[in-house]
């Protein structure tokens, strides 16, 4: 089960409620991340997804947003994927996302969630 949070209005709230139904995997769908989402709570929560928007209308995703996020995984023991930098890059500078990649610190992030038991057995 997964929601979407884009920013902390909206996203962050459904958070909380992804937490009160049982499935084997809760995970978020960071994308795409609008602003920094700060002291985001990632108890009961089993993977991260996250991406910038892309798009002619794409709007700005900033590295320290996306930083903050995998610090925040990597204490709570959550996995980490970075999808896409999307329209804009780790620079600031707006262009194609497939000239922006989804390289993190000059890597790709392809953690995923160590769950295979199904929900409801």
């Amino acid at each position: 089960m997964r929601v979407t949070v884009e920013n902390k209005r909206h996203g962050l709230p459904r958070i909380d409620l992804l937490r009160k139904i049982k499935a084997n995997v809760r995970f978020l769908s960071i994308e795409p991340l609008l602003e920094d989402l700060g002291n985001i709570n990632l108890a009961g929560i089993h993977w991260a997804i996250v991406g910038g928007e892309s798009g002619p209308k794409a709007r700005p995703m900033k590295a320290e947003w996306v930083n903050s996020i995998k610090v925040k995984c990597k204490e709570g023991h959550v996995p980490f994927f970075f999808k896409q930098w999307g329209g804009w890059g780790p620079d600031g500078v707006k262009r194609p996302k497939k000239q922006n990649g989804r390289l993190l610190h000059g890597r790709a992030w392809d953690g995923k969630p160590n769950i295979l038991q199904p929900a409801f057995a």
